[in-house]
């Protein structure tokens, strides 16, 4: 299967996007954390929140990691379009690898830019994990956070 980046390298590419961007990282052990914060390039949507990771595993030659998450979302313009917090990931389900291409973890869609839309949650059985910021239904703005 013919994958883009994995958790593999991570602590490397972490390290070097923190210090590129500004952003806090913190590893202890296994479990990797890291907080992150981004806006779409037209500054509209903001996300910022911690995402954390820790391996539990391989099957058929590649790790397996369980995720948490916990995201705030602001819609900073009033032109309708909404703030998302989007994924895309590898999960091992029904006994192979399965991609999932941009999934909705959470939004601020309601059209007030001064309340926050929320994303909390957790997954399992996942590999290449991607996060992005993303105006509601156009994948052309996103904007990947890590």
């Amino acid at each position: 299967m013919a994958r883009g980046i994995s958790f593999r390298g991570t602590r490397k590419k972490l390290a070097v996007a923190a210090a590129a961007a500004g952003l806090v990282i913190a590893f202890s052990g296994q479990a990797q954390a890291a907080d992150y914060e981004a806006t779409t390039k037209d500054k509209c949507a903001w996300v910022g929140g911690a995402y954390d990771y820790y391996r539990t595993g391989t099957v058929s030659g590649h790790p397996l990691y369980n995720t948490s998450w916990n995201f705030t979302i602001f819609d900073r313009c009033t032109d309708g379009k909404g703030a998302g917090l989007y994924t895309t990931y590898w999960k091992w389900e029904n006994g192979g690898w399965w991609f999932h291409d941009y999934t909705k973890l959470g939004s601020d869609s309601n059209g007030n830019n001064y309340d926050p839309g929320y994303a909390e949650g957790s997954g399992s059985k996942v590999d290449e994990v991607k996060l992005y910021v993303c105006l509601v239904g156009d994948k052309s703005s996103c904007v990947a956070l890590f």
